[in-house]
């Protein structure tokens, strides 16, 4: 039977635990042998010395045959002894060494050490077992780890790395060889992270190395990746290093492919040349259609301003009524023409944020009943009713007066425009803190939901008013450009065959509680 030595050192050399058992055995046998020796010698000196010779020879036969015969005994005894230790401890002792040493050389935790019995061995057997189940378990949940690990990592679309302190990888997960070109047996033959990049980014990667031993972090660098084919592409690298123990003793990291976004912002400063290119464009279109209008408006104000100024003179001077009749009406085209052109260049000073208001304390009252005393004219002319509905008191608003008193005018000619004669226009203002709210309302053929999303924008005219084709379009757009101006917001509600109302608020300069000296909070 064939056993692995256990080995002991002594005094510097090696002995097996059986050689050590005999020599122990061989030696105190020894020594009993010559102990008893000298017993013996001491006996006969002692109790013989004065014994006649023959007699003195034979006790010492007897004596020397009985050392002899206690020596045999004890031979025995020790082959005996030795037998037993052999069979009962060192061969379990040789098991058990061997069933270790397989297990250490194969590696396969999964193997158990069998010693039968229930004394020391049997019981360290049994200890190594539960040390073998313990590791075995561990082992189980560090691969179920790795495997997760493995699997996660093969789920991303970024390459996932690690490298020892070289920098050669010794983990990457599966989008690295979609990424990269490069396959399996590549990566199991030794490939290096600088070997991933461009040779101008290697002095990169190898500081990045150095970074994360140190113990740092590398955040976002942008480097350009080397596929197994010579292209490249552009990619951002997130490296940390791994720590063991409170040792660095490697990096991890994180490439992500930036193609996309490079292509993104390229395609962002493309489109942004394009946008400065147009803007300068429209720039240069806006100076020119600015200078168009100025130079309109001073050619049509040039010959307008004489035809006014002659119209008011005859109405003056002139008494006969068909002549008085006929002036009138240029007076009022004239006067028309000069509102249009004034308009025109109000919505282009507005559209080039040149339009400039002037706000100052108004009292709505006095403003609304002044409009009204002027625009009521017009209406007996169209054989029309305006009335005013207005409450005896309103709050002061902070307002552009001559621009308020446009917007009123332009809402109520629109109304004397598209009102039937007989038919009624009612200019009303309320107070809805904290705002004053004024309205015009007419009884005219109404606005369709879909004329009414256009209403606002210039040169819009609605089909109800093609037949009406006296104005460029631009009094509702002016209106709400100058209602914007002063903080306020305009709207139109109508339907087709039941009317308008048109209406825009102003904030309060002050509510009316403030006015009463009421403080927010405070009950009336």
């Amino acid at each position: 039977m064939l056993r692995e030595p256990l080995t002991l050192t002594i005094g510097g050399e090696r002995m097996t635990l059986r050689k050590k058992t005999l020599l122990i055995i061989s030696t105190t046998f020894l020594g009993v042998i010559i102990i008893l020796f000298f017993i013996s010698q001491e006996i006969l000196l002692d109790s013989y010395i004065d014994m006649p010779e023959d007699i003195y020879n034979r006790v010492q036969d007897t004596v020397a045959y009985l050392v002899l015969s206690i020596v045999g005994v004890s031979l025995v005894f020790a082959v005996v002894t030795i037998l037993l230790l052999e069979k009962g401890i060192l061969s379990q002792v040789y098991r058990l060494i061997k069933n270790v040493s397989s297990i250490g050389r194969s590696g396969d935790i999964s193997t158990r050490v069998s010693i039968p019995g229930t004394y020391e061995l049997a019981i360290l057997a049994s200890t190594i077992n539960g040390m073998l189940a313990v590791l075995e378990e561990s082992e189980g949940e560090l691969r179920e780890s790795e495997k997760r690990f493995k699997e996660l990592t093969d789920l991303l679309p970024q390459i996932v790395f690690e490298t020892d302190e070289r920098g050669n990888l010794i983990f990457v997960n599966q989008q690295t060889f979609q990424a990269t070109g490069y396959t399996p047996d590549d990566f199991n033959q030794g490939l290096n992270a600088s070997q991933l990049v461009i040779p101008e980014d290697r002095d990169k990667v190898r500081k990045n190395i150095q970074t994360t031993l140190s113990g740092d972090k590398v955040d976002g660098q942008e480097q350009t990746a080397l596929r197994k084919d010579g292209s490249t592409y552009p990619v951002i690298v997130y490296v940390t290093p791994i720590m063991r123990e409170g040792k660095t003793v490697g990096t991890r990291g994180l490439v992500v492919d930036i193609t996309e976004r490079k292509r993104a912002e390229e395609k962002l400063q493309e489109l942004y040349n394009e946008e400065r290119e147009l803007r300068q464009n429209l720039e240069t279109e806006i100076n020119k259609r600015i200078d168009f209008t100025r130079a309109l408006v001073h050619e049509l104000k040039t010959p307008i301003t004489p035809v006014l100024a002659a119209s008011e003179l005859l109405l003056e001077e002139l008494k006969d009524k068909p002549l008085l009749s006929l002036v009138q009406s240029i007076d009022r085209s004239a006067s028309n023409l000069n509102r249009r052109i004034d308009e025109l260049l109000d919505l282009a000073r507005g559209e080039l944020d040149m339009l400039r208001i002037e706000p100052e304390s108004v009292d709505p009252i006095q403003l609304l009943q002044e409009i009204g005393d002027e625009e009521r004219p017009v209406a007996l002319g169209n054989s029309q009713s305006l009335i005013l509905e207005l409450p005896p008191a309103l709050p002061a608003i902070r307002a552009d007066r001559e621009r308020l008193r446009q917007v009123i005018a332009n809402l109520l000619n629109n109304a004397f425009k598209f009102t039937p004669a007989g038919g009624t226009i009612t200019l009303r203002a309320r107070e809805d803190a904290p705002n004053l709210i004024v309205e015009v309302q007419d009884t005219g053929r109404g606005i369709s939901k879909k004329e009414q999303q256009g209403l606002f924008e210039a040169y819009y005219r609605a089909e109800s008013g093609r037949e009406h084709l006296s104005g460029l379009g631009l009094g509702l757009a002016l209106a709400k450009r100058l209602v914007e101006l002063q903080e306020g917001q305009i709207w139109v509600k109508s339907r087709k065959g039941e009317g308008s109302t048109f209406g825009f608020s102003i904030p309060l300069a002050v509510t009316s509680r403030e006015k009463r000296g009421i403080k927010p909070g405070e009950e009336s």
